[in-house]
């Protein structure tokens, strides 16, 4: 099953074609990596999948429906669960609350009774939070749980932010850069909770990445842009090899000698 379908995405901003005829498809279950030079399109991609940008031509298809113009919101209601390049956590918010925050679209109490704290709005907190712990448990930051996110270290803060898009109880899960900013070992870490992630819960996951050592072992096909075009998709052997990608990485020179 196509958990998501691209067919000519183009983005424009003024004169400039940060996307320009970009088709895709994300089979469920897939790790599929997005991957190009700094200015490629990447993370505009991105931004067209999950509502911030609406495409000014082509079509996108979550698990067959088609949510091409849907707002942000709605996009996360339909299940996908997105980070940044950027950490955008609550810094003086704690751990536990900052995934809170991220499980306000499952959150269903009417406004009287969240203005007055009903029984039923303190039920809904209770599970809410019983909820909140469980994912955090699961991302081994249940420790942490009392602690401001701004104090956790770099690496946990990236846990974090990716436990707070599973709040959100996504199908198709998009990080971006997930692995900037990490050493070595926090590194192997993140692949294994991504393959975790899809093992255990069944999510797809689609990632930019620029550390190529991570992409190539982790994703099962890869996409290149370059100049908000795509020129690949295969298996990462297939990509390797490509010229074209070597040409986009390392210069014509480099794709005449791998000829």
């Amino acid at each position: 099953m196509k958990a998501l379908e691209v067919q000519g995405a183009t983005k424009r901003f003024g004169g400039l074609v940060a996307v320009n005829n970009v088709s895709l498809t994300v089979n469920q279950g897939e790790i599929f990596s997005v991957i190009g030079p700094n200015g490629a399109g990447k993370t505009t991609f991105f931004n067209l999948l999950t509502g911030i940008y609406a495409p000014d031509e082509g079509r996108i298809f979550l698990f067959g429906k088609d949510i091409t113009g849907f707002p942000p919101d709605r996009v996360a209601k339909e299940g996908v669960g997105r980070t940044f390049q950027n950490i955008r956590l609550f810094g003086a918010m704690t751990v536990l609350e900052n995934l809170l925050v991220g499980m306000h679209v499952h959150i269903r109490v009417p406004y009287f009774h969240a203005l007055f704290r009903t029984p039923l709005a303190q039920r809904e907190e209770r599970r809410a939070k019983e909820e909140a712990e469980r994912l955090l448990a699961y991302v081994g930051l249940l420790h942490r749980k009392d602690e401001l996110a701004k104090n956790l270290p770099y690496g946990e803060q990236r846990k974090l932010e990716i436990a707070r898009a599973l709040a959100l109880k996504p199908r198709l899960l998009l990080l971006d850069e997930p692995a900037a900013g990490m050493n070595p070992k926090e590194t192997e870490e993140l692949q294994a909770f991504i393959q975790r992630l899809r093992a255990e819960l069944g999510i797809t996951v689609v990632l930019i990445e620029h550390d190529m050592r991570l992409v190539m072992r982790i994703s099962d096909r890869i996409a290149v842009l370059e100049y908000g075009s795509k020129i690949a998709e295969g298996t990462p052997e297939e990509v390797r090899k490509n010229p074209r990608v070597i040409e986009a990485y390392l210069g014509k020179g480099a794709a005449g000698g791998a000829a």
